[in-house]
């Protein structure tokens, strides 16, 4: 989740790296969805044209962008992505299937002192996981991994990312009625808690719409509007519905399993 004040630093040290691509390929640092959306907005009001997202595989949520000169051809820097970014795959041993989640291997990651921005996405099935990264961590990554204890039987690899097997997204559908479509209302209603639980954990910050923070109670939930409750779940608001017998507005949301 990004604040206002990172958001502001974050695209003029984009437009720096892109007038860089005007004599050479560049790539950024992994982007969430929000900072995606904000710079895809910016380079286009400045009718920039040759860059690109790429995060591994078709569906990724982090991506880096990648900036190339206008005598370079697309097709043919899209095919540099294999020495920007690689995988590395972790197989579980049997014992241990199951056992480790998405914050279990991020939490790892960044005890190697890495930011988050130098990590893609992580993909966790139950016997294995496949970390996208840039390729001048890769190395560093898979000898860290090697020295824990908890990996000590893995067998850990580094592979392209054509090579990473891409996880289905799974939601649960839940269906909420609420008087008003404002953020504290809609998420009083999605916890199932009162209106001032609700309030105080947008007070601290822990509540985003699509991937920006946002600590106004009263601002309006819209239509495939991106929820995420730090610590209760990532949602998608999928549509509204419409009114019921009490009046109340009926919201499908999508939450992520």
């Amino acid at each position: 989740m990004q604040t206002n004040q990172n958001n502001q630093m974050l695209i003029p040290k984009i437009m720096d790296k892109i007038r860089f691509s005007k004599n050479k390929i560049i790539n950024t640092e992994f982007l969430n969805e929000y900072q995606i959306r904000i710079i895809d907005k910016e380079l286009q009001r400045n009718r920039e044209k040759n860059y690109f997202f790429e995060g591994g595989y078709p569906d990724a949520e982090s991506k880096i962008l990648i900036a190339y000169p206008e005598r370079e051809e697309e097709a043919f820097i899209k095919q540099s992505i294999y020495s920007i970014i690689k995988a590395i795959k972790i197989e579980l041993p049997n014992e241990v299937h199951g056992k480790f989640e998405h914050r279990d291997y991020l939490g790892t990651l960044m005890s190697f002192g890495l930011s988050r921005d130098r990590i893609g996405d992580i993909i966790v099935y139950k016997d294995c996981a496949y970390i996208i990264v840039l390729e001048e961590n890769v190395e560093y990554i898979k000898n860290s991994l090697n020295f824990e204890k908890r990996f000590k039987k893995a067998k850990i690899s580094i592979i392209n990312i054509d090579e990473v097997k891409p996880k289905q997204i799974e939601f649960e559908n839940i269906k909420i009625s609420v008087n008003s479509t404002r953020l504290d209302s809609v998420i009083s209603e999605l916890l199932n808690t009162s209106r001032r639980l609700a309030q105080e954990l947008i007070d601290l910050e822990k509540v985003s719409i699509n991937y920006s923070v946002e600590t106004k109670y009263t601002k309006t939930i819209k239509e495939k509007d991106i929820l995420i409750i730090r610590g209760r779940g990532k949602y998608i608001v999928n549509q509204f519905i419409g009114k019921n017998k009490k009046e109340k507005e009926v919201i499908e949301i999508k939450k992520y399993k």
